[in-house]
């Protein structure tokens, strides 16, 4: 197994469409905490308090839920700045060498460093805005966070008053079908597959790879510690997303 940049590279180097994959991982080194490490967030939060069900049943799952954002856990998102890894994924797009860019984040970091949205297909939405469940009616989420400054801890639709929600796919929630259909797009015109800070876990997101690697791309895995898909890889690289990736993106290209 190739466990260095140079032999990742040499993997990598032949491709003319690479399907960038990216985890929490790609983040973390913006201080953004991934969610199924040691230290992640579901080792001191339950789950289930992100299903859909509940989400929409319970009054207080919604109130702890914008508490969150009022105190910066999921707020801070949108306050994280992109780090060396995001923008060596912008200079493998610039120099066009990209199929597209699938990711499991929400945190938007991707574009902020530069990366166009119709290259980005963000398989599990975002937390730039805010949605109503009921209606099409939708809102930048800084808007809803001045409603809970103002004192409404459970914000409804000004429209037709209904729940509304973070533009994140909750679990027991479908994916965006729109989304889904670019990054399957994405994968069947890629001939190489750079995961990056992902644990591949996550279905149907894996599939995307999974399909990918099936249809005889290379699969290149830029991860801390093992992941489902290390056998099927061609190389995998056992070091922080912003350390390994801009040595790898020059060498590539």
């Amino acid at each position: 197994m190739i466990a260095d940049v140079g032999g990742a590279a040499r993997i990598l180097r032949p491709a003319e469409k690479i399907l960038v994959f990216s985890g929490a991982g790609i983040s973390t080194e913006s201080g953004i905490q991934d969610f199924r490490g040691p230290d992640g967030l579901w080792t001191r939060m339950d789950p289930e308090d992100f299903t859909l069900d509940r989400y929409l049943q319970n009054q207080e799952v919604r109130i702890r839920s914008w508490r969150m954002h009022q105190e910066g856990f999921f707020g801070g998102m949108l306050q994280a700045r992109p780090n060396r890894a995001h923008y060596a994924v912008v200079r493998l797009w610039e120099r066009g060498r990209m199929a597209g860019c699938v990711t499991q984040n929400i945190d938007g970091l991707h574009q902020a460093a530069g990366l166009p949205e119709d290259q980005v297909a963000e398989l599990h939405g975002n937390l730039r805005r805010v949605q109503c469940t009921a209606c099409p009616a939708s809102w930048a989420i800084e808007e809803i966070l001045v409603r809970l400054e103002e004192g409404d801890p459970d914000p409804t639709c000004t429209d037709c008053g209904a729940v509304v929600k973070t533009s994140t796919v909750l679990f027991g929630e479908l994916l965006p079908e729109r989304t889904f259909k670019r990054a399957v797009d994405m994968a069947a015109i890629a001939d190489a597959v750079l995961a990056i800070g992902t644990t591949l876990t996550v279905y149907p997101a894996a599939d995307l790879v999974l399909s990918a690697v099936r249809e005889g791309s290379d699969l290149v895995i830029v991860n801390r510690g093992a992941t489902l898909f290390d056998q099927l890889a061609a190389a995998t690289l056992d070091r922080p997303a912003g350390e390994a990736l801009p040595d790898l993106v020059d060498a590539i290209t």
